[in-house]
């Protein structure tokens, strides 16, 4: 199994922070380490605490605030010190959180701003081409890069998404294989190649590929789940049960990779071993805690009650769309649910998250003419803006993922209404699919 990128790069923070400066590259090159191990978020959260009081000038503790809480997911806090920061670096975080809160139009203003005050910052002009792409504007995204520093791997990686997001498979991978090839830890790039390699049918080289993602991040989990499907269709058990194993070291919650684990351990006629079965234990023990053994303030306790949740199972079971969308549940309330969560290490929409990856798993293992449609890009659908950024805030990438979405699923997020679902019922009918059912 690889090896968790944050020993080949434990002092990554340390590094990086070492100089008296925060510059832009060190900000992208933190945001990545921190986003592909569990190690390095540590770090950088230990530095956050302890800012107040290191010898270092105002500004740049300001600049330190806005970029750790930035990258660290807090971005209220971003924002309130980003305020107070100067020129590109100002632009260049406020355009992150931007991003990261999928607000598309917003992240182009301000990352191209920072982009053509950087140019000679590849990270930045590949943060600029993300926006765009996300936008729907992946023609202007690949201009961008273009101007780019071709040696940069991350400007490969942004390629072939902006590629992939054309239906243009072959230049995509292409684009991957050269992100591979300039940095080997380009988990995202190894991951999406490897996906592509996997969807036809080519298992030895997806399995080396999978075997090149490393760390703690989303691409590590789902890239040991999905070799771990591919080591048990070759009936090699033990290699297949290690990966899951990987899997949930890096996240404990996931319930794919327990579910294949349970498969793959059953295939061999053994049993979960005992350490394997108390964290399982755990976890449905902690999904029953009833939601009323918290202090929650009053509104969310009413709302929360409305909304039928009483357990963490059931607050798990809702993503943040589906909250906001609830009369009287704001930002604050959004935030504390949040909190109570994090700190029994659960999530909002992990349910519908593992249903919905358990689904993509499950497509991209069978074969025929339908699961090919089901495995293409959302983007195929060519739906309108409104549309698109729906997509985007439910976390729905292929056409398989739109299909398992409901009527009511859909109208329940944010500035989606009939007019949208019209439209995306016309889409899908146009290639014989549609809708689930309701429940």
């Amino acid at each position: 199994m690889p090896d968790d990128v944050s020993v080949a790069t434990a002092s990554s923070v340390e590094t990086l922070l070492a100089q008296p400066t925060l510059s832009a590259d060190a900000i992208l090159k933190l945001r990545s380490a921190v986003h592909n191990s569990i190690s390095e978020r540590r770090a950088l959260q230990a530095r956050l605490n302890a800012l107040e009081n290191e010898s270092i000038s105002r500004e740049e503790k300001t600049l330190r605030q806005a970029a750790f809480n930035w990258i660290l997911g807090r971005f209220e806090q971003a924002e309130g010190a980003s305020r107070g920061l100067p020129g590109p670096l100002a632009h260049l975080i406020k355009g992150g959180i931007a991003l990261d809160r999928g607000q598309a139009e917003d992240a182009v203003k301000e990352l191209g701003a920072a982009s053509q005050a950087l140019p000679n910052v590849a990270r930045a002009a590949a943060e600029h081409a993300a926006a765009l792409r996300i936008a729907g504007r992946s023609e202007e995204a690949l201009k961008v890069l273009e101007k780019a520093d071709q040696h940069d791997s991350d400007v490969w990686l942004q390629k072939g998404w902006a590629l992939e997001s054309q239906g243009r498979v072959e230049a995509s991978c292409t684009a991957y294989e050269k992100a591979v090839e300039l940095d080997g830890r380009n988990a995202q790039a190894a991951f999406r190649l490897a996906y592509y390699m996997d969807l036809r049918g080519e298992d030895t080289k997806a399995i080396e590929l999978y075997r090149k993602v490393t760390g703690q991040g989303s691409a590590f989990v789902n890239a040991m789940i999905n070799l771990g499907l591919l080591l048990e269709d070759r009936d090699d058990y033990d290699s297949a049960i290690a990966c899951m194993k990987e899997a949930l070291k890096a996240d404990p919650t996931n319930r794919r990779a327990q579910l294949y684990l349970r498969d793959a351990v059953e295939s061999l006629d053994m049993y979960y071993d005992e350490s394997q079965r108390k964290e399982s234990d755990r976890l449905e023990a902690i999904l029953r805690i009833p939601v009323n053994d918290f202090e929650l303030s009053v509104r969310s306790r009413n709302c929360l009650a409305k909304m039928n949740v009483k357990s963490l199972g059931d607050m798990v079971k809702k993503t943040e769309p589906e909250l906001l969308a609830y009369k009287n549940f704001g930002e604050t309330s959004l935030r504390e649910i949040k909190q109570l969560l994090e700190s029994k290490g659960l999530r909002l929409g992990m349910h519908k998250e593992d249903e919905q990856k358990r689904a993509r798993a499950q497509r991209l293992r069978l074969g025929g003419q339908e699961n090919s449609a089901l495995a293409k890009p959302i983007t195929d659908l060519e739906l309108s803006v409104r549309s698109r950024k729906c997509m985007q805030r439910l976390n729905i990438e292929t056409i398989g993922d739109l299909c398992e979405k409901s009527e009511a699923d859909l109208l329940a997020t944010k500035n989606f209404g009939q007019t949208s679902l019209n439209e995306v019922k016309q889409k899908l009918g146009e290639i014989g699919l549609g809708l689930k059912a309701a429940d």
